[in-house]
C-alpha cells in the first residue's frame, strides 16, 4: 500500500469515525524524516495461555522456536500480570492502559467508559497506520476507537465453526462471515500481507495481532494435532483433583462443577483426572506450537522487509490458564495460573539491560510502552507505566504491589480480591468469605495456605488492610 492510499484511507476512516486529526496532517507531509523516524509497533496477542508455556521459559516439552529467537533478542518480562483473568477485562486494561475499575468494564459484555483513551486513536492522530487483525471482544469495532485499517475482525470466539473455519467481520463492517481457514492462519495472513504491502518512505505503522488461541477448543491442523503425545506429558506439579485448603475443599469451588461457569463445566471433566488434564494438555501444546509457527512469519516477514531493527515487538497473552493447576480448568483464579502470563518485548532501537526481567508489570504497561516508543505523550488517565525503562536498566521502577480481581457473583458464586507483592500474596473471596495466603519464594505453586495461622497474622492484617484499602479507592464501595 503506497503512502498516497494510506493517506485517502485515513480520510475515508476520519470522515466515517467522525474523528480529527487536530494538528496533523493529512497529507502525505505527514511523514518523517530518516533522521526523526518513528518506530513501527507490532503487538501480538494469544488468547488463554499460561506464563510457563514457553520453551526459553523451561518448559520440558513445549516447541516454541520463533518465541524462542524474539526472546534472545529481547527482554522477557517474567512477572506480568492481568488486572482481570477474563478475556474483555484484559484486553480493555490493554487498549486503555486502566485497571477494570477505571476503564468501567470488569466483567463479559461490558462497555468502556467514553473517557477512557485508547492508543491506537494516539497513534493514528500522530500519522501512523494503525492496522488490526483478529479477536476483538471488547464493545464497537477497531475502526471506532483509532484503528486506520484492518481485515478479519474476530469476535469472542471463532463461532460455531471453531478455529478451522472463524466467524469474522471485515473492517468497519458489522455483518459476520464465515471462512475455510484456521483462524490464526487467517491473522498472520492479514498481517504479513500488510507488512508485505510496506514501502520505503511510508509512515510508521502499529499492527495489532490478536489470535483466538490457545484458547479453546484445542484443536490444532495437521502435525499439530499429535505432535505432544498424552503420556509423555507431565502433570502440573499442583495438579489436583478439586480445589483443596489443606484437607478440606475451598468452599467458594464447591459448587463450580454444577454451575453455568463454562471454563470449569465443559472444558474438562470433574474432578480432574491425570488422564483427562494430560489429553487437554496435549492438545493446548500442539495449537501453541501451531501459533509459534505463525509467529515466525510475522517475524520472517519483518526481517524479510528489512523493518526488525526499527520496530518494537511485543507479545503476551491477555491472561493465562489452569488446566489442572489446583484442579482448575479455567482463568477465573487468583492463583498464578490465572493472573500471570507469559510477555516478551524487542526493541533493537534500545540496548537491553538483561535478558531477563523480575520487576511486577502488568497488562496496563502496554499503552504507556506504545506511546513512549512513539514518542506521544502518554495520557495522564494512564495508570500504567513505560516498559523501556526497564527494558535498558534505566529510572526507578516503583511498582511493588499488583492487585487484581474477578467480579461475578450473581452468575458463578465468584467474587474474588487479590493483593501481590514480590513474595506473598493474599487472596479474599468475598462470597465466602474465604481467604488465602502463600509465600511464593518458599511456595510458588500455592501449595500452603498460611492465613490464619499465628505467626503470619500481622502480614495478613498487613495485606487484608491494604487490599481493602485499594477496593475502597478503586470500587468506591465494600460490599
Amino acid at each position: 500500500m503506497k503512502n498516497s492510499a494510506k493517506t485517502y484511507q485515513r480520510r475515508e476512516f476520519l470522515k466515517i469515525a467522525g474523528g480529527a486529526i487536530g494538528a496533523f496532517s493529512l497529507s502525505a507531509g505527514l511523514g518523517w524524516s530518516n533522521q526523526e523516524r518513528k518506530p513501527n509497533i507490532v503487538l501480538i496477542v494469544a488468547d488463554d495461555m499460561a506464563y510457563t508455556d514457553l520453551g526459553f521459559a523451561g518448559h520440558p516439552l513445549l516447541k516454541t522456536p520463533n518465541l524462542d529467537r524474539l526472546a534472545r533478542d529481547g527482554v522477557h518480562f517474567t512477572h506480568t500480570f492481568t488486572p482481570n483473568p477474563i478475556c474483555t477485562p484484559s484486553r480493555a486494561a490493554l487498549l486503555t492502559g486502566q485497571d477494570c475499575w477505571t476503564n468501567g468494564c470488569w466483567f463479559f459484555g461490558m462497555p468502556i467508559r467514553e473517557q477512557s483513551e485508547h492508543f491506537a486513536r494516539l497513534l493514528s492522530q500522530a500519522g501512523y497506520e494503525a492496522f488490526y487483525t483478529g479477536k476483538w471482544h471488547n464493545d464497537g469495532l477497531p475502526s471506532q476507537r483509532g484503528f486506520t485499517s484492518g481485515k478479519y475482525i474476530g469476535g469472542g470466539g471463532p463461532g460455531a465453526g471453531g478455529h478451522p473455519r472463524p466467524m469474522v467481520k471485515d473492517f468497519g463492517k458489522t455483518k459476520r462471515r464465515q471462512i475455510e481457514r484456521f483462524d490464526s492462519e487467517l491473522f498472520t495472513d492479514a498481517a504479513v500481507e500488510f507488512l508485505d504491502a510496506q514501502q520505503p518512505g511510508d509512515n510508521p505503522f502499529l499492527l495489532f495481532v490478536s489470535y483466538m488461541t490457545p484458547h479453546d477448543p484445542w484443536t490444532p491442523p495437521g502435525r499439530f494435532a499429535t505432535m505432544y503425545k498424552p503420556e509423555a506429558i507431565e502433570l502440573p506439579r499442583n495438579f489436583m483433583p478439586r480445589p483443596m485448603n489443606g484437607s478440606k475443599p475451598f468452599r467458594y469451588y464447591s459448587d463450580w462443577h454444577g454451575t453455568n461457569l463454562r471454563d470449569e463445566k465443559q472444558m474438562a471433566p470433574f474432578p480432574r483426572t491425570a488422564e483427562g488434564v494430560r489429553d487437554v494438555r496435549s492438545r493446548y501444546y500442539g495449537t501453541i506450537t501451531h501459533d509459534d509457527e505463525q509467529i515466525g512469519r510475522i517475524l520472517d516477514k519483518l526481517d524479510e522487509k528489512k523493518l526488525s531493527n526499527d520496530t518494537l515487538v511485543i507479545f503476551l497473552a491477555d491472561h493465562g490458564i489452569s488446566l489442572g493447576a489446583h484442579g482448575i480448568s479455567g482463568k477465573q483464579t487468583m492463583h498464578e495460573e490465572g493472573i500471570r502470563l507469559p510477555m516478551i518485548v524487542r526493541y533493537p532501537k534500545l540496548q537491553r539491560d538483561r535478558a531477563k526481567n523480575s520487576r511486577l508489570t502488568s497488562l496496563i504497561d502496554i499503552f504507556p510502552t506504545i506511546c513512549d516508543a512513539a514518542g506521544v505523550p502518554i495520557p495522564e488517565s494512564v495508570e500504567g507505566k513505560s516498559l523501556l525503562g526497564l527494558y535498558e536498566g534505566k529510572g526507578r521502577w516503583d511498582r511493588d504491589r499488583i492487585f487484581a480481581s474477578f467480579v461475578s457473583p450473581e452468575r458463578h458464586r465468584l467474587n474474588i480480591r487479590c493483593i501481590r507483592t514480590d513474595r506473598y500474596k493474599f487472596a479474599h473471596h468475598l462470597t465466602t468469605d474465604e481467604v488465602e495466603l502463600y509465600d511464593l519464594e518458599k511456595d510458588p505453586y500455592e501449595l500452603t495456605n498460611l492465613a490464619g495461622q499465628p505467626r503470619f497474622e500481622q502480614l495478613q492484617n498487613q495485606l487484608a488492610g491494604e487490599l481493602l484499602a485499594w477496593r475502597k479507592k478503586s470500587e468506591n464501595q465494600v460490599e
